[in-house]
């Protein structure tokens, strides 16, 4: 896995994806990543008057004049590919490339029809490495800190095991971002994510804070206040936080980037195959 060294960007020629663009440089600089803009198009009807094929080498060249132009611009080597606007093509995409990350704007336009970002989030949940999502370009010339929220979820190993891997690769602080929590159970349960927790970062000597949210603070939009407060670069959460905050502020504007972690068998391997 430790020869994993691709970015992935979903590149529709928008401003939107030019914003992923900045993060993806900034993060490939740190450590040697190869950049690849991925153009996906929508699959021909029945009745098309082009096949895929045609339609996939006509964007090709378009794709490489692009690459070309930014190579050019910001002094980089850039891969490019064509493909389906699918899940599972996104994610054979990423096998293939050997990509350890996905890097993506909040919105996607392929040849026919504009994905608002819950639709871009539901096809790249099927991936077995992390992604993010990019609204603005980045606070800072690199990654130095990252916001991790917690709560008494059981699942917050297969989140550490990447906030390890990420705070390891790209030489980040670690936030951790505690909820308030009414209930004993709960807060047992937390207590015992806690002590995992420090356990781990410790003994990664990985730097790390601990700050709790605000009492009777919607937990989601404390975050937000939290990480401007401390000029975070990224804030780290597993697939279903992320969907829940834009099933419930579906208006929010996001004023940083979230990396979104899926619940994948592989993803848990890759994450803690860094030791």
């Amino acid at each position: 896995m430790a020869n994993k060294n691709i970015i992935i960007i979903p590149w529709d020629y928008t401003e939107s994806c030019r914003i992923a663009l900045q993060h993806a440089i900034q993060l490939a600089s740190v450590v040697g990543n190869s950049i690849m803009l991925a153009r996906f198009l929508e699959k021909p009807g029945l009745f098309g008057k082009k096949s895929f094929e045609d339609l996939k080498e006509t964007e090709e060249e378009r794709l490489a004049a692009e690459a070309s132009a930014i190579s050019k611009e910001f002094n980089i080597n850039l891969l490019i590919a064509v493909d389906q606007f699918k899940a599972q093509e996104i994610r054979d995409l990423t096998k293939d490339a050997d990509a350890n990350l996905v890097v993506c704007g909040r919105t996607y336009k392929t040849d026919k029809k504009e994905y608002e970002t819950k639709d871009v989030v539901e096809e790249l949940s099927e991936l077995d490495i992390p992604f993010i999502i990019a609204a603005t370009k980045p606070p800072h010339d690199y990654y130095k800190e990252l916001v991790v929220p917690l709560d008494n979820d059981k699942k917050v190993k297969e989140t550490m095991q990447w906030v390890v891997y990420l705070a390891k690769y790209y030489n980040c602080n670690i936030n951790l971002f505690k909820t308030r929590l009414e209930k004993e159970v709960d807060k047992r349960d937390m207590e015992n994510n806690m002590y995992f927790i420090k356990k781990m970062l410790d003994k990664k000597n990985i730097v790390y804070g601990v700050s709790t949210a605000k009492k009777d603070a919607v937990f989601e939009t404390d975050i937000i206040r939290f990480a401007e407060s401390i000029d975070a670069d990224l804030v780290v959460v597993m697939i279903n936080k992320y969907k829940k905050i834009l099933r419930e502020q579906p208006n929010y504007d996001e004023k940083l980037p979230y990396l979104v972690i899926n619940r994948n068998t592989e993803i848990i391997k890759y994450g803690g195959s860094f030791r």
